[in-house]
């Protein structure tokens, strides 16, 4: 099959979704079939490229509003899009999914959407663009896919609320290659600690956009009452990694609570060092305020971190059983879950073992792509879900 994928960002820029479309594009390579990557130019690159055998082009941006590139150039490739057995969209938030509406009525191919979780950014003005987007405009792009894949079972009940038929959603969930981290399990830190002076430490881990949506705020809040009510260790030291817009907001709020201590500020990190980091730490945390399925949280159980999260859509579906969740903005909570895992031993390597088994049992790249490829000859085969005989069940159904 010839694929396109459309997607706001691809790498090198690094996040989540960059990723699962690296992953699942890279599996349909490995089984013979053609991907095309069309995506914004952000970082700047070659305009054509190709990454593992995906063929990526990448597009003019001409801004990138609430961490959402637009590059209007899209709507001259509709011609070439016809080209495609299978087009699948990335984000329904993103910019790149206005596009859908169109190709509904320009193009005789399938569609199909992974929507990739809820957006709260948890800042007024631009949760309210989310909403003014989700009265607007979202129910027409949801319902312009023949086919939705949902990462949890709350999120495709949030794409069902849009009008969406219960047949038209699918179930998959995010995933790992454990080929890219097997040799690193017993990676060396010895560097890394040195670098940021973590020898001797009990490292607690953030890896992730540093934003409000990510909840930094609230992680920092956390260790200062951590240190207020249980006088903290001199040994316990938070290790952000990433970079974003609230970055020196965060290393702001770390100076006035008098943390710096307690807190290294990495930045973003290559990737040799970010499984440094994850082989050293002791203990991993999320704080989110939405997602679909952190690709870090399966990292990190990987690699047999025990797990904080957040009971938000997309984390609680998955994990409930496996790491300790804690209301989002409650820094009291998360606080109390840092704690316990770093004083409970018995707790923290059980929650380890089972994030592990977890992890390999259902949440690997040739499972989740071997899906994919056989929803795409579905849609191909015999047209939208739609038009089948019944014989196709969505997991709501059941």
């Amino acid at each position: 099959m010839k694929i396109a994928q459309i997607t706001p960002y691809f790498l090198p820029h690094t996040g989540g979704v960059e990723r699962y479309v690296y992953n699942l594009s890279k599996s349909l390579v490995d089984n013979g079939h053609s991907v095309e990557v069309f995506t914004s130019n952000i970082p700047e690159r070659n305009t054509i490229d190709v990454i593992d055998g995906i063929f990526v082009r990448r597009l003019p941006c001409i801004g990138e509003p609430l961490r959402n590139p637009i590059f209007p150039s899209i709507f001259f490739h509709i011609g070439n899009l016809k080209q495609f057995d299978i087009i699948h969209v990335h984000n329904a938030y993103s910019s790149a999914a206005l596009i859908a509406p169109l190709l509904k009525i320009f193009c005789d191919t399938p569609l199909i959407l992974t929507h990739h979780g809820r957006l709260i950014y948890g800042e007024p003005v631009r949760d309210t663009w989310v909403k003014i987007y989700k009265k607007s405009m979202k129910k027409r792009i949801l319902n312009s896919f023949d086919l939705s894949v949902a990462l949890s079972e709350s999120d495709a009940r949030y794409i069902s609320s849009f009008g969406v038929h219960t047949n038209k959603i699918k179930i998959l969930q995010n995933a790992i290659d454990p080929a890219d981290f097997s040799e690193y399990v017993n990676i060396d830190t010895t560097d890394f600690d040195k670098k940021y002076h973590l020898k001797g430490k009990k490292k607690v881990l953030f890896v992730g956009e540093v934003t409000c949506r990510k909840g930094i705020d609230t992680l920092m809040k956390s260790l200062a009452l951590m240190i207020r009510a249980k006088g903290l260790r001199m040994d316990v030291i938070f290790v952000i990694v990433g970079s974003g817009e609230n970055l020196s907001d965060a290393k702001t709020l770390a100076h006035d609570l008098d943390l710096e201590s307690h807190v290294v500020f990495t930045g973003r990190l290559p990737f040799f060092e970010l499984m440094q980091a994850y082989r050293s730490a002791d203990l991993f945390v999320l704080p989110s305020l939405s997602e679909g399925l952190p690709t870090t949280i399966l990292e990190a159980m990987y690699f047999g971190l025990p797990v904080v999260s957040t009971t938000i859509p997309g984390v609680c579906d998955h994990f409930d059983d496996v790491a300790m969740l804690v209301p989002p903005r409650d820094e009291h909570a998360l606080a109390g879950a840092i704690c316990e895992l770093l004083e409970n031993r018995t707790l923290s390597k059980r929650l380890a073992r089972e994030g592990r088994e977890l992890v390999m049992s259902r949440y690997v790249w040739n499972h989740v792509a071997d899906m994919y490829e056989g929803l795409y000859e579905k849609l191909v085969g015999v047209g939208t879900l739609e038009q089948r005989d019944g014989s196709y069940m969505s997991p709501l159904d059941k």
